[in-house]
């Protein structure tokens, strides 16, 4: 965590030994925090800001988890509706799963 805008220089300043295991932060005005994640199985997970004006934003980032053996049981298919924006709306959808 740091005042002002993150640098690389930050990184000298992370706790990688004996992190704290939190399941929120807190990101002070005008500040920034680092966070390390582990995920614990395969799946979409969704990091979002727990203010509705800031969720509703867009701060909220969905992160995939793909499991090697590429099974239904972890993660369903892309629906067919969905809808794409930004830099992925010109992209392939991902292959099926069956």
């Amino acid at each position: 965590m740091g005042h002002g805008k993150w640098t690389p220089a930050g990184r000298r300043t992370y706790n990688l030994q004996d992190a704290v295991s939190r399941h929120t932060i807190q990101v002070y005005p005008r500040s920034w925090s680092a966070i390390m994640l582990t995920f614990d199985n395969a799946g979409l997970w969704s990091l979002r800001s727990e203010m509705w004006e800031r969720h509703y934003l867009g701060q909220q980032l969905y992160v995939s988890v793909v499991s090697p053996a590429r099974s239904l049981r972890d993660e369903y298919n892309m629906p067919d509706d969905a809808l794409l924006c930004g830099d992925v709306a010109s992209l392939p959808k991902p292959p099926p799963y069956v």
